[in-house]
């Protein structure tokens, strides 16, 4: 009997550290939901365009993972103007040359334009320095999202990431 409690016990300890209690978020400004391992921080800058004498608006939400070093992030980018349904994919790929350009050592694994309903969006993966990147961009409307993960590149979050990008969802569309 003693035994069965202690095993009981283990398998109780085991299964509650590999439950996640992830929470559901709500962006107003974003107008969109999306589950985060834990409350997301909140950082806001608006940046002046100087060719249109108006401002680009970015809202970071940032939350880690149990590990402390592996983080969830959605970045919202508000553009002065709708993007041109026919300039999508061009400003996606665009984004993404940004990202791989920014530091000599990115390195790009995966790359393919996909859909979130009838919306365009990119799947990515860029390694740097034995850190994963993975992430999903999508455009709306004149609103960029990426829905992403950084990580230590030894680590299988898969689970975790696809739960995470599963979990996006626009509302008000």
């Amino acid at each position: 009997m003693k035994k069965f409690i202690f095993l009981f016990f283990i398998f109780s300890v085991l299964i509650s550290s590999f439950s996640f209690s992830w929470e559901k978020f709500y962006s107003i400004e974003g107008k969109c939901e999306v589950l985060f391992p834990n409350k997301p921080e909140h950082m806001r800058q608006v940046i002046p365009v100087n060719d249109l004498s108006s401002y680009m608006n970015y809202d970071v939400y940032l939350s880690t993972l149990d590990d402390g070093n592996s983080i969830c992030m959605m970045i919202i980018v508000d553009f002065p103007a709708k993007i041109d349904r026919d300039k999508e994919l061009q400003s996606l790929e665009g984004f993404l040359n940004g990202i791989i350009n920014h530091r000599e050592e990115k390195k790009l694994i995966s790359a393919d334009f996909t859909t979130l309903g009838d919306l365009n969006a990119l799947d990515f993966v860029v390694e740097d320095q034995n850190r994963y990147f993975k992430g999903k961009a999508i455009i709306s409307e004149s609103k960029m999202y990426l829905i992403a993960m950084e990580y230590d590149s030894h680590l299988d979050l898969d689970i975790s990431f696809n739960k995470y990008i599963e979990s996006f969802h626009l509302k008000n569309q």
